[in-house]
């Protein structure tokens, strides 16, 4: 059996590749023993491993240059864009079938619900002024209904070219199935799913790791979306009702980050570990020892790191936003719970209620780990790809 996987951008082919989405589809494929390589635009590079083939776009157009692999499936990343219908009629054209991969919140139409439509820029654009947001949305109406209604049709194509399309959310895949109704009928929705993309296989939890007082956040502190400001107000409150739990924050270090913490009481910034980046592993050592991962992200996608965090056995608090829906699946099965609203008292009293929970033995990391490593690792993800019907 040879299943490859193809993503249309000019992407590195080493390592980082194989340890994520499409590279790491195909790992998960090679797992199961299944002949898989990656394909990607662009000439070779001198670091691509040799699991990658590279092809221009004119090969990737063309149904005959497909047909010259002699594949069984291709799981395509085009993420539901419509530039790229012309390489999933080709992949279908050459006979072989064609599972294409998105991993949106399913925010992008009006036609799945208008409120949600246009309260994005609440979210996508929180830091700005009242007015500023008012325009954005009012905006939003005459540009649902012209351009992003072709974009949506050009969607609807995709999804009805191949044999299926997964969402990385099931909001995701709620919302592009009533899209897909709407605009192709019944049959093309029929092809829509629910399926994650795969996290790699060593976040885990075993007999020899241990859970400390110990909340993880990781993120890149830098850009608005992740609410910094959130996160430090945050910390500090349930840093004030927990003298014991210490807070460790992995990603990009700021200097807003830097001017809190050197601002902290001296009992609470002792506490506060600002880790800046670190290896992957080290990140994984953490998860592994924390109780909590804290999200204050204001919007996002598929969310990859809180996958990763309850595939180590931590459980999740963050806020519950449509903007963000990965996190209500991901707090599910008794692994975590949301915020009712982004205000840091809200927040804090969330994170401590869920450190509490721990306290009194009400979670379970050996559990929350198998139940969701079932679901994420790549063998498990590639499995149920093959299986689909």
């Amino acid at each position: 059996m040879r299943w490859y996987t193809c993503t249309p951008r000019r992407f590195l082919g080493n390592q980082s590749f194989f340890d994520r989405d499409s590279g790491l589809t195909s790992v998960g494929f090679r797992m199961l023993g299944v002949d898989s390589m990656s394909i990607m635009l662009g000439p070779p590079a001198s670091d691509d491993l040799p699991e990658v083939i590279r092809a221009s776009d004119g090969q990737l157009r063309d149904p005959a240059w497909w047909r010259s692999l002699q594949l069984d499936g291709v799981v395509f990343y085009g993420w539901g864009e419509g530039e790229y219908l012309g390489i999933a009629r080709a992949i279908a054209a050459a006979g072989i079938r064609l599972v294409q991969v998105s991993d949106s919140h399913g925010i992008f139409s009006a036609l799945t619900g208008l409120h949600d439509y246009l309260s994005s820029p609440w979210h996508h654009q929180w830091w700005e002024s009242q007015p500023k947001k008012i325009l954005r949305a009012l905006f939003k109406i005459p540009y649902g209904f012209t351009v992003q209604l072709k974009k949506n049709r050009e969607m609807v194509q995709l999804i009805d070219t191949g044999d299926f399309f997964l969402c990385a959310v099931p909001q995701g895949a709620d919302k592009t199935c009533r899209l897909a109704e709407i605009l192709g009928g019944p049959a093309t929705a029929a092809k829509v799913r629910f399926l994650p993309i795969p996290i790699r296989s060593h976040f885990g939890f075993t007999e020899d790791d241990f859970k400390e007082d110990q909340v993880i956040s990781v993120g890149r502190w830098d850009g608005p979306q992740k609410r910094q400001h959130l996160l430090m107000a945050t910390i500090e409150k349930a840093g004030q009702s927990r003298p014991s739990t210490r807070f460790r924050i992995f990603g990009t270090p700021t200097t807003e980050l830097d001017a809190w913490h050197a601002a902290l009481p001296a009992e609470i910034a002792r506490r506060v570990i600002l880790e800046g980046q670190q290896p992957n592993p080290e990140v994984a050592l953490a998860y592994r020892r924390s109780r909590v991962m804290l999200v204050t992200a204001s919007f996002e996608d598929g969310h990859h790191s809180s996958a990763e965090a309850i595939c180590s056995g931590c459980s999740i608090v963050g806020i519950d936003t449509p903007f963000l829906a990965a996190l209500a699946w991901h707090a599910s099965r008794d692994s975590g719970r949301l915020a009712e609203n982004a205000e840091p008292d809200t927040v804090a009293a969330t994170l401590v209620q869920e450190l509490e929970a721990w306290d009194a033995g009400e979670r379970d990391p050996h559990a929350i780990s198998a139940a969701w490593c079932e679901v994420f690792h790549p063998d498990r993800v590639a499995s149920a790809i093959l299986h689909l019907s």
